[in-house]
């Protein structure tokens, strides 16, 4: 593993409703300002060839998409055997970026301020710290914001790589663009930008998953205590797009049924700003109930993966925790509505994708920032998903390629049946 450094960038976090509004309004105003500097670099720019010293990959958004992402960059190190590979993204996410152990440093945007004075005053000093650092290529993984094509060229690299399409106007300031194939998985479109498509699918053999280390478990063991079996229960999807998120009232019936169905615990997890609505369910559920355990606000994101990594299953929302548990070969259901499986599929032996699509399926799409436009006031879609549905496949699941924990102590065991 190469030694690991974390660098700060100081721009703090703003509601992802101004990012995006920002990225559509401002965003274009930027294009078209750097459209004159793109022309002369253009027209100055050499022939090239010469192996960089340093690469930077920038992929802001999802602990999922980056975790989709670690093909792409086994793919860079070939291409690139001598450069350090740096990546830069939102500081939500730097820790989970640090512990896949794939690259050299990884920058944190911490997004968000009261002013756009303050976001201007900060983005021309990440935009200085970039700079310096003399980055020999670029490679935006985002699919489409404008915002990461405008640091892309800023950085000075003679060399940038991005997504492009037709329906999204990103200014040409890449160099080289991409052609991003709406029906491939994500994480090929992600090798394919890198340069590593081989004309093949994806394999979860491919895939790095987050190792947490020992005191990570040790916490998550302390947590669950005699707990035996554990199936984790995630009803979030992420602030990116709500509406994958299905029913609580779904998920609260689904519990009450494994809960009477099997000997398993349930633990309910969740991001800090998720922990109103998963007590929310918890409460629905009874919260004297020894074998309800509610960690949502509690775990780093290396408990969480302890976690995910020893349960007997994981029943979860088209989500980062759903891509997580399936790389590490955890049993798990995953439930999909306004996106569509065919790209984002969990990639994993023991992974499953549950979708009903409707005449309208799907409505979230790359091309417009994962924005859902659902005609009918509420995601149909995933109200089309039974409990009995998602409870059979649940329990096919568990009982037949469940893990029993043995969490006491030190031994993290998984045993298949």
């Amino acid at each position: 593993m190469r030694a690991m450094a974390m660098r700060s960038i100081p721009i703090r976090s703003i509601p992802i409703q101004r990012l995006q509004i920002a990225d559509r309004h401002l965003g274009r105003l930027a294009l078209v300002l750097l459209q004159p500097w793109r022309w002369l670099r253009s027209s100055m720019r050499g022939a090239g060839g010469s192996q960089p010293r340093r690469v930077l990959l920038i992929k802001f958004w999802g602990i999922g998409s980056l975790q989709l992402l670690t093909p792409a960059v086994q793919a860079l190190r070939v291409a690139h055997p001598k450069a350090r590979l740096e990546l830069l993204t939102l500081a939500e996410n730097a820790d989970f970026a640090t512990g896949l152990g794939i690259f050299d440093e990884v920058l944190r945007l911490d997004a968000g301020c009261s002013s756009w004075i303050q976001i201007f005053r900060r983005i021309l000093r990440l935009v200085s710290e970039l700079r310096d650092r003399s980055y020999g290529v670029v490679y935006d993984f985002e699919f489409f914001t404008r915002f990461s094509a405008v640091v892309s060229f800023l950085t000075g690299a003679s060399r940038s790589v991005g997504f492009s399409t037709a329906s999204v106007w990103r200014g040409g300031l890449h160099t080289a663009g991409v052609t991003f194939n709406r029906y491939w998985h994500v994480a090929r479109n992600f090798r394919a930008l890198a340069g590593g498509e081989n004309g093949r699918e994806l394999s979860s053999e491919e895939i790095t998953a987050y190792q947490p280390d020992a005191q990570d478990r040790a916490v998550v063991a302390e947590h669950l205590g005699e707990s035996g079996a554990v199936i984790v229960l995630n009803i979030n999807a992420g602030r990116l797009s709500l509406e994958r998120r299905w029913p609580m009232d779904n998920f609260v019936g689904l519990a009450q049924r494994l809960l009477g169905e099997t000997e398993a615990s349930l633990v309910f997890v969740g991001a800090a700003s998720e922990a109103a609505y998963v007590a929310e369910a918890v409460k629905a559920l009874g919260d004297e109930d020894p074998r309800v355990l509610n960690l949502a606000g509690k775990l780093s994101i290396g408990q969480l993966v302890a976690l995910l990594d020893n349960a007997a299953l994981v029943v979860t929302n088209d989500s980062g925790p759903m891509h997580l548990a399936a790389t590490l070969g955890t049993p798990t259901v995953g439930l999909f509505g306004p996106e569509t499986p065919q790209m984002y599929a969990p990639l994993g032996a023991r992974a499953t994708a549950l979708y009903r699509p409707t005449i309208c399926s799907p409505c979230i799409n790359v091309h417009e920032n994962k924005v859902a436009t659902c005609i009918h006031g509420r995601p149909e879609c995933l109200v089309n998903l039974s409990v009995d549905e998602v409870l059979e496949r649940s329990l096919t699941e568990f009982r037949g390629r469940s893990a029993l924990l043995m969490f006491p102590g030190s031994e993290n065991l998984r045993h298949d049946a």
